[in-house]
């Protein structure tokens, strides 16, 4: 970068009580020496200036195509749920606490699950992720680990809480939750 002009020389320095005792002449003398300097730093500022632009513009290109990246990363996670969900790869939580998918000691909160639409969710509130209610009517009861899930829906309880059925989920990384039907959440059983 030595191609770019060196910034040009202050006009000469002055004492701020020197001011009073010049005339209206010296003081517009001075003032035409500050702008006439100003100018030059700015024309002199010009190409490191269009330099920086250009600096800036290429950063913001590179961010734009790594975006652009997460993006389709993102979308193909996505794809690939909704496909692992359609072939039965992934069960739903129904299906999955009829069976013996996860290990019974495995916290709520660590398990995968995900939206049939591909969206990662875990379950209970988003402040307090983890436990699941199960109802049988009448009264709720919570569970915090896959085989208290399984045992209360093994004695015929479900998934929800008297007149709400369900699952609560809460979408990753968001505040965002909601109950939805327990045929529509699938679980990663996989490690």
């Amino acid at each position: 970068m030595s191609d770019l002009p060196p910034l040009p020389a202050l006009p000469p320095a002055f004492e701020a009580g020197s001011l009073a005792s010049l005339d209206d002449a010296a003081l517009e003398e001075l003032l035409t020496a500050l702008a006439a300097g100003e100018r030059a730093t700015v024309a002199a500022m010009a190409p490191h200036q269009s330099q920086l632009k250009e600096l800036r513009a290429r950063t913001g290109q590179i961010a734009t195509e790594r975006r652009r990246r997460e993006r389709a990363a993102h979308i193909a996670a996505r794809a690939s749920v909704r496909e692992q969900a359609r072939s039965g790869e992934m069960p739903s939580v129904v299906d999955a606490l009829a069976t013996t998918a996860l290990p019974d000691d495995r916290a709520l909160a660590d398990v995968e699950a995900f939206l049939k639409s591909g969206g990662e969710v875990r379950f209970g509130y988003a402040t307090r992720p983890g436990p699941l209610p199960f109802t049988d009517g009448r009264r709720v009861s919570n569970a915090t680990n896959w085989g208290d899930a399984r045992r209360l829906f093994g004695e015929g309880w479900e998934p929800g809480s008297p007149g709400v059925p369900g699952v609560r989920v809460h979408l990753v990384g968001t505040r965002v939750e909601r109950v939805v039907d327990a045929s529509e959440v699938v679980v990663r059983t996989n490690d």
